[in-house]
């Protein structure tokens, strides 16, 4: 009986032991959520601010942002003893405060991190980063290859002349010639597959692209396929003028394109990845730029539109002479009830930069516009904040290859896309032609606003 006893207590012991080793395992490798650690200090990590003495522009002190950087990371390394070096990208050095997105490590680590700043209260602080959707599409075909003739050319709303869907063709307005320009298109995305022949990246643009998504460190990984579709509508440009098959030209055919991957490859990302994106457009954007920001959350409140990170850094974009171009939302919803879609501002003196919402029509067999039943919009003619409307409706693009690398193509409905439209016109024209005017019928009592649909010329 004594043996069984001990024979017992041996086995009980084992357990325990397996047991915490087995929760220890899983501190050191199950990885925590992300979080914002915050520098309270301003005295050791001051941050800067565009427009200042210290920072007139990103140029002038590109060499103190990247020393603030350099002595963030080591900070975090050598004193709050992080196993290895925080992306650069995670580093956030133009708002009131210096902060680091922390990601990408293990709840141990989290755990000692947390622990060193509630030791160290007066200095730091940890918030909770906000998760974020991507906008998916109102409707999005099966892809299909490159190599089939052109046909259904009617259900695809493909113009197999021009090889652009028959919208794009349509709001160019007889622009036939497309000579370069200096400018840029971030396109703050799910990334852009630039393994497809039509969508052409040039190195400079290869090198400014970035990924600050969650494991995914490659700007041109997109399984999800959102953000080459947008790229295809801004700026692809058929590998193969002329050829019996699909191919796909851009609303501005090689436009000048970066990839700002924020959104996984789940389609989730959070409040403060967008924020480090926007803010790498100000770091290395130009005056003249455009971001084309086809993301989109729902919610309401008095506080919705008008605070947070993400506002912050659009407005500050827009001062610097950067336009913002966003969607309106696709939930034939009221417009004040879509960020960052319902954020409005613009620039002031000599500065024409401004953002822009976009809604959505559809386009009839007589190439009259209609209001999309998706598109949020507008509740009376005050609102003031769909900018323009675009077709969002049946438009042939891009899409991302799968395994059989073999080139693909598509055909996507949403607000979206309708954004990359109108991104593709304000590359080719600063100061968007009317093309056609559209009411969508206002709510009772209500006056019913006028929207207008934009080209090129």
């Amino acid at each position: 009986m004594r043996h069984s006893a001990f024979f017992l207590m041996l086995f009980l012991l084992g357990a325990c032991s397996c047991e915490k080793d087995s929760k220890d395992s899983n501190l050191t490798t199950e990885l925590s959520d992300p979080f914002e650690l915050v520098f309270l200090d301003d005295i050791q990590f001051k941050p800067f601010k565009l427009g200042s003495v210290d920072c007139p522009n990103p140029k002038a002190c590109e060499a103190k942002v990247y020393k603030l950087k350099k002595e963030v990371q080591k900070h975090l390394k050598d004193v709050i003893k992080l196993p290895k070096d925080i992306n650069f990208q995670n580093i956030s050095v133009l708002d009131n405060k210096v902060s680091v997105l922390i990601d990408g490590v293990s709840k141990q680590d989290s755990l000692l991190i947390q622990s060193y700043v509630n030791s160290n209260s007066s200095k730091f602080e940890t918030k909770a980063d906000i998760e974020i959707q991507g906008r998916r599409p109102m409707m999005q075909a099966e892809l299909f290859p490159q190599g089939r003739r052109p046909m259904m050319q009617e259900q695809l709303r493909y113009d197999d002349v021009n090889q652009t869907s028959k919208f794009i063709q349509l709001i160019r307005g007889g622009v036939t010639s497309f000579p370069s320009i200096s400018k840029r298109v971030w396109i703050v995305d799910t990334g852009v597959d630039t393994r497809h022949p039509d969508i052409i990246f040039e190195q400079a643009e290869i090198d400014l692209s970035k990924s600050f998504a969650m494991n995914s460190n490659d700007p041109f990984e997109d399984p999800i396929g959102h953000g080459t579709n947008i790229a295809g509508i801004i700026g692809a440009s058929s590998a193969s003028p002329g050829a019996n098959e699909y191919h796909m030209n851009g609303v501005y055919p090689r436009a000048k394109m970066v990839s700002l991957k924020v959104f996984d490859n789940k389609g989730k990302s959070t409040e403060n990845r967008v924020k480090n994106a926007l803010e790498y457009v100000l770091l290395n954007g130009a005056s003249g730029d455009i971001v084309n920001l086809s993301i989109g959350q729902q919610g309401s409140g008095p506080n919705f539109c008008i605070s947070g990170k993400i506002r912050d850094k659009i407005i500050a974009l827009v001062d610097f002479g950067i336009d913002v171009v966003m969607s309106a939302g696709n939930e034939a919803e009221p417009s004040n009830t879509n960020f960052p879609g319902c954020i409005n501002h613009e620039g002031t003196g000599g500065n024409t930069a401004r953002t822009y919402t976009l809604g959505s029509v559809e386009v009839d067999a007589s190439n009259n516009p209609l209001f999309s039943f998706f598109s949020n919009y507008e509740i009376n003619e005050t609102d003031g904040i769909i900018d323009y409307l675009e077709p969002g409706e049946y438009i042939f693009t891009t899409g991302h290859l799968e395994s059989d690398l073999i080139p693909k193509y598509t055909v996507v409905s949403g607000t979206s896309f309708s954004a990359a439209i109108f991104s593709g016109i304000l590359y080719g024209n600063p100061n968007p032609v009317i093309w056609k005017t559209v009411q969508r019928g206002a709510a009772p009592g209500q006056g019913d606003p006028v929207y207008i649909v934009g080209k090129i010329q």
